[in-house]
C-alpha cells in the first residue's frame, strides 16, 4: 500500500479551506433593502410592509423573534412583499428572511412610531451645518442619549425614472452620532420620545433648495400644465442622461474625489488643507491646493499639457463639450533690458463664458498676482463684462523668459490674455497657450448655498478628453427627480406620519408658480397617501420671514394656511423665530417641538393645544375691528414691539398701521387715518416678526381678510 505523504492532507485541507472560503463571496439572490438593516424601527401594533428580491417564483419565509411567522412568494420578476404582525413590544427584536439557499437576519429591532421627515435645506439642517449653527448644538450633542430614538438618512439620489433601493443606515440618537440627524427631526422625535415613552424612528430625506415639482411624481405633474412637455423633453435627453452618467461613473472608479467647494476653497492664500465641508460631505478625501505642483514647477516640460490653436478656446480638446472644473493655462514672455518698467497683466472679457466662472487665480513665475474673487476685485460678479488688470511687482519678474499661470475654478474659459508695459506696449507671448484638466465638477451649482457637487481629480495622461460626452444633468429641481431617486424607493415602508419643510425655493417666483403650487401640493400629498394610507397626518412648516423673498412670502403663507383645509394635515408657525437676514433660522429646537404638538394633539389623541390662533371672525363696531381667533388656549396674548404689524384698510385697500388693544377673547383694532375700516392683516411682510399668541406661547398665524372667508358682523 502507497504511504500518502503527511503534507499532502496538509495541503489538501488547505485548498478545501479555500474553495469553501470563496463560496462566501458569491452573488447572494436573496436581498432586502437597506432600510431594513440593523437597529431598524418598525411601526408598533400593527401590519408593516417588508419586501425584497429574490429568484423568480421561489418561497420566502420571514420569522419574527416576538412569536410571528409568514411566508410569500416572489413573483415572475423576483419582487416579493407581504406584511408582518407588531406587537407592543419596546424590547430589541429579530427578523429571520428565509429562501430555500440562504437566510439574512435583521437585528437590534425596535417597534415604535416611525414618522418620514423630508423637505430642504430647513429639514436637513444639522447640529453641524455649514450654514448657520443650530440651537444648542453642543449641549444636545453632549446630553443625548437616547438609544430609543434613531434616524435613518437616505443617501441623496436624483433619477428619471423611480428606483427601488436607496442606500442609508439606521443611527440611534446617542452623544455625537446626533451630529448628521436633521435637528428639527431630532427635536420633533425627542418630544414624542418623552411623551410617549416610545421607541421613535425617523425615516430623513432632505435636498436643500429643492423645489415642489422635484418631490412631485411625474402621475401627478403631467395632468399640470406644461409639464407635460417637460417629461417628454426629459425622455428625449435619456440617452444624454446615461452618458453622461456612464462619463463619471468611469471617473469614479479611478480618480479621487472631493467636495466641490473643497476644491473652491484650495487657495495658496488659504493656510490650511481643504476640507472645510467634510463634515457636511462625509467620505471626500482631503486634497492639497488644486494645481501646486504646476504652479510650483517652474521647469514645466509641457508634456502633458494641450496646445491651444486659439487663445483659451479648449472646446475642440474636449469634443466641444462645456467643461466646468479646475483648469490651468500657461505660457510665456520676455522681459527685456527695461525691467525698470513697470508690467500688468489684464484678462479680457469672455462674452461666452456663463454667469458660474467664479474663480481665477494669476501667478508670474509661481508666486500670486491677481486673484478674482478672493481680492475681492470690485468687478468679481462681472465676468464677462469688464477687463481685470492686476499689476505684476517688478522683483517678481526677471531679464529673459519669465512664466505665467492662470488657474481657473469654475467654467474653462478666459478672455484675451496681454502682458502690458506701463506705456501700453503690449508684450508677445512665445508659444501659443497650454492648458491643463486638473479636476472635474459633475454639476456647476451658481450660487455659494451647498457643496451639493462633487469634482474628480484626474491627469489627462488617463482620460481620453474626446470621448467626453455632451453633458445632460439631472439637478434637483427637475421635476420628479427626487421623487423618483428618494421617495420611491421607502413608498412601501409602513410610517406613522409625514412631517415637512419646504417652500423656500417656490415662494420668491410668484404669481403662476405661487399658484402651481396652490395645485401642487395637495396633489403631492394625495398620491403619497395612496401609498401610506389615506389617513396619514401630513404636518408641514409655514416659512420663516426673510428679507430676500421679493415681497413674495405673505402671499405663499396665505396659501400655505389654506392647505389647512386638507384633511389631516396641520401647520407649524415659525414666525416669532425666523432671521430676517439669514435663510437657515437656527431655532430648529421650537420647529421640532411645534411639529410634536400637532402630532401629540392629532395622531396620539394628547388633547393639547398644538398652533397659535387662527383669525376665525371680524366684526366691525363703528371706526373699529374686533378680531377673534381660534386657539387661544386661556387667553390672547400681544408681544410690545415698535410696529404692531396690524394693518387696517377702508374700501380703497390702502394699509396703515392699527393700534391694539387686547382683551381676553379677542382683540380692538383701530387707525385715526381709517374712518371707515373694511380690511384688516397681519403680518403682512417678509420681515415682519410675531406680536400675537396664545396663553401657550404659539404665534398667531399670518392673514388678511381679503382672502379669508369668514364671518363678519
Amino acid at each position: 500500500m502507497m504511504r500518502i505523504p503527511l503534507f499532502y492532507y496538509k495541503y489538501s485541507l488547505m485548498f478545501l479551506m479555500f474553495i469553501l472560503s470563496c463560496s462566501s463571496f458569491e452573488q447572494k439572490n436573496l436581498i432586502i433593502p437597506k432600510l431594513f438593516s440593523d437597529g431598524v424601527v418598525i411601526q408598533r401594533d400593527t401590519l408593516v410592509n417588508i419586501w425584497g428580491q429574490y429568484l423568480p417564483n421561489q418561497k420566502i419565509d420571514i420569522s419574527c423573534s416576538w412569536g410571528f411567522d409568514t411566508l410569500t412568494f416572489s413573483d415572475s420578476s423576483g419582487y416579493w412583499i407581504t406584511k408582518i404582525r407588531t406587537i407592543n413590544n419596546f424590547d430589541e427584536q429579530s427578523i429571520t428572511v428565509f429562501s430555500s439557499e440562504e437566510s439574512i437576519k435583521i437585528r437590534n429591532i425596535l417597534m415604535g412610531e416611525v414618522w418620514l421627515a423630508a423637505g430642504q435645506s430647513n429639514m436637513e439642517m444639522t447640529f453641524d451645518y455649514c450654514c448657520n449653527s443650530t440651537d444648542s448644538s453642543s449641549y444636545e450633542i453632549k446630553k443625548a442619549n437616547f438609544p430609543k430614538i434613531r434616524m435613518y438618512n437616505v443617501k441623496k439620489a436624483l433619477s428619471n425614472r423611480p428606483l427601488n433601493n436607496t442606500d442609508g443606515k439606521w443611527v440611534s440618537a446617542v452623544g455625537k452620532d446626533i451630529i448628521d440627524f436633521s435637528a428639527a427631526a431630532y427635536f420633533f422625535a425627542k418630544r414624542l420620545h418623552l411623551e410617549l415613552d416610545v421607541p421613535i424612528g425617523i425615516i430623513h430625506a432632505s435636498w436643500g433648495s429643492s423645489n415642489i415639482q422635484s418631490w412631485t411624481s411625474k402621475n401627478v405633474l403631467v395632468g399640470l400644465d406644461g409639464f407635460a412637455e417637460k417629461f417628454k423633453t426629459l425622455q428625449k435627453d435619456s440617452l444624454k442622461i446615461k452618458k453622461t452618467k456612464d462619463w463619471y461613473s468611469q471617473l469614479d472608479n479611478k480618480h479621487s474625489g472631493s467636495g466641490a467647494w473643497d476644491l473652491f476653497l484650495s487657495s495658496d492664500i488659504l493656510p490650511r488643507k481643504i476640507g472645510y465641508f467634510d463634515f457636511f460631505v462625509p467620505g471626500w478625501k482631503e486634497l492639497d491646493i488644486i494645481g501646486k505642483d504646476e504652479i510650483n514647477n517652474l521647469k514645466n516640460d509641457f508634456n502633458d499639457w494641450r496646445e491651444l490653436d486659439e487663445i483659451n478656446i479648449i472646446k475642440p480638446i474636449l469634443n466641444n463639450s462645456n467643461f466646468s472644473g479646475a483648469v490651468v493655462f500657461i505660457n510665456e514672455f520676455n522681459v527685456d533690458s527695461s525691467k525698470s518698467f513697470s508690467y500688468s497683466v489684464t484678462i479680457g472679457p469672455d462674452a461666452g463664458a456663463p454667469f458660474t466662472l467664479w474663480e481665477y487665480d494669476i501667478y508670474i513665475n509661481g508666486e500670486k498676482v491677481g486673484s478674482s474673487l478672493l481680492d475681492l476685485k470690485e468687478y468679481t460678479y462681472q465676468f464677462n463684462k469688464k477687463d481685470r488688470s492686476y499689476d505684476i511687482d517688478k522683483n517678481l519678474l526677471k531679464i529673459g523668459k519669465n512664466t505665467i499661470l492662470i488657474r481657473v475654478l469654475g467654467y474653462a474659459s478666459l478672455g484675451q490674455v496681454k502682458i502690458n508695459k506701463i506705456d501700453k506696449i503690449d508684450v508677445a507671448f512665445l508659444k501659443n497657450w497650454q492648458v491643463k484638466l486638473l479636476a472635474e465638477e459633475t454639476l456647476q451649482i451658481d450660487n455659494f448655498k451647498y457643496p451639493y457637487t462633487s469634482f474628480y481629480n484626474y491627469s489627462n495622461k488617463d482620460i481620453n478628453f474626446s470621448d467626453i460626452p455632451e453633458k445632460f444633468f439631472l439637478t434637483h429641481n427637475t421635476p420628479s427627480t427626487i421623487y423618483n431617486g428618494m421617495m420611491h424607493p421607502i413608498l412601501d415602508y409602513t410610517i406613522k406620519g409625514f412631517i415637512w419643510y419646504q417652500g423656500e425655493s417656490n415662494v420668491g417666483e410668484g404669481g403662476i408658480a405661487h399658484s402651481q403650487y396652490k395645485k401642487i401640493f395637495p396633489l403631492m400629498i394625495s398620491d403619497l397617501r395612496k401609498s401610506y394610507g389615506e389617513r396619514m397626518p401630513f404636518y408641514y412648516v409655514q416659512l420663516a420671514n426673510y428679507f430676500n423673498y421679493g415681497g413674495m412670502l405673505p402671499y405663499f403663507r396665505q396659501i400655505q394656511s389654506e392647505f389647512l383645509n386638507l384633511k389631516n394635515t396641520g401647520m407649524v408657525v415659525t414666525l416669532d423665530i425666523g432671521e430676517n437676514y439669514d435663510f437657515h433660522p437656527s431655532n430648529k429646537h421650537d420647529v421640532g417641538n411645534r411639529f410634536a404638538l400637532l402630532a401629540l394633539n392629532r395622531s396620539y389623541g394628547k388633547n393639547l393645544i398644538d398652533s397659535g390662533p387662527i383669525l376665525k371672525v371680524v366684526e366691525k363696531e363703528g371706526k373699529y375691528l374686533n378680531l377673534f381667533f381660534t386657539n387661544t388656549g386661556s387667553g390672547i396674548m400681544k408681544i410690545e414691539n415698535d410696529i404692531t404689524w396690524f394693518e387696517v384698510a377702508g374700501n380703497d385697500k390702502n394699509y396703515f398701521n392699527a393700534d391694539v388693544d387686547v382683551y381676553k377673547d379677542f382683540i380692538q383694532l383701530f387707525s385715526d387715518k381709517v374712518i371707515n375700516p373694511k380690511y384688516v392683516r397681519y403680518a403682512w411682510s417678509d420681515t415682519a416678526s410675531a406680536t400675537l399668541f396664545n396663553s401657550q406661547g404659539l404665534p398667531g398665524t399670518p392673514f388678511s381678510s381679503e382672502y379669508l372667508k369668514l364671518s363678519n358682523k
